[in-house]
C-alpha cells in the first residue's frame, strides 16, 4: 500500500481538503449575496488549484532523478493564472453600462491564488489570505449597506426617438413608477430623435437596475448610460 499512503500522499491530500474548506467559506459567502459563482464554483477552483500546483510541483520528480533533467515546478501551475481569466469572464456581465460580477471574478482570481498556495504547502499565507478575503468582502458590504440607505443621486444619459412632446409622456410615466423628483436636461434635439439628461435619486443599485429594465422595454428607446 505505499503507493496509496506513502511518499506524503496522506499530507496532499490534506491540502485538498483545507483548499475545499477555504473554497467554501469564500464562496459561501458569495452565494449569501445571490451571485453567479457560490459555493460550488470556489471549490472547484481552490481546490483544483491546489491539485495543479501539487502535480507541478512533485510529479516529476522521480523521472528528472532517473535521467538526471531539471524541472521547473512553476510551469504548470502558472497557467492557472491564465486559466482562470476564462472562468472569471463569465461571471462578469455588463448591461447597460453597467458591469456586474467584477468582485466575483475576482474573488476566483484570488482564490485560485489560494489554491496554489495551499497546494505548495504554504498554509498560514494560504488561511490569512482566505480571511482577508472574507473580511474584505463582508466589511466593504456592509459599509455599501450603509451608504445606500440614503438617497444617492445619479445621472442617466439616453438617446429617445420621437418628438419633444414624447418627454412630458416619459416624465408621467417615471412619476406613476414612483420617480417624481427627475429632472430632465435636454442636450440634443433632432425632428425625430432627442438626447436627454436625467438627474434621479435611487437607493440602491438593484433600483437602478429595475429602473433601466422598465426604460429599455420602450420601443424608442436607443440608447442610456448612466454616469
Amino acid at each position: 500500500m505505499q503507493w496509496l499512503f506513502g511518499d506524503n500522499q496522506i499530507e496532499w491530500c490534506l491540502r485538498l481538503v483545507l483548499a475545499t474548506i477555504c473554497g467554501g467559506i469564500i464562496g459561501y459567502e458569495r452565494r449569501s449575496k445571490m451571485k453567479a459563482a457560490g459555493v460550488r464554483t470556489h471549490i472547484l477552483v481552490t481546490m483544483g488549484s491546489a491539485l495543479i500546483m501539487i502535480v507541478s510541483k512533485y510529479a516529476f520528480f522521480d523521472i528528472a532523478q532517473k535521467n538526471g533533467m531539471s524541472l521547473d515546478p512553476s510551469r504548470i501551475s502558472a497557467q492557472v493564472v491564465s486559466g482562470i481569466g476564462f472562468i472569471g469572464a463569465g461571471a462578469i456581465l455588463t448591461k447597460h453600462k453597467i458591469i456586474d460580477g467584477l468582485t466575483t471574478a475576482t474573488g476566483l482570481w484570488v482564490a485560485a491564488g489560494i489554491g496554489l498556495a495551499l497546494g505548495s504547502g504554504m498554509y498560514t499565507i494560504a488561511i490569512a489570505a482566505t480571511a482577508c478575503v472574507l473580511l474584505t468582502q463582508v466589511v466593504i458590504s456592509r459599509i455599501d449597506s450603509h451608504k445606500i440607505r440614503g438617497k444617492t443621486g445619479i445621472n442617466i444619459f439616453i438617446s429617445y426617438r420621437g418628438k419633444m412632446t414624447e418627454i412630458e409622456d416619459l416624465q408621467e410615466r417615471l412619476k406613476k413608477r414612483e420617480y417624481p423628483d427627475v429632472n430632465f436636461n435636454t442636450l440634443y434635439y433632432e425632428e425625430d430623435h432627442f438626447k436627454l439628461r436625467l438627474h434621479i435619486a435611487i437607493y440602491s443599485r438593484q433600483e437602478l437596475n429595475r429602473l433601466f429594465d422598465y426604460l429599455a422595454q420602450d420601443p424608442k428607446m436607443i440608447y442610456m448610460e448612466v454616469e
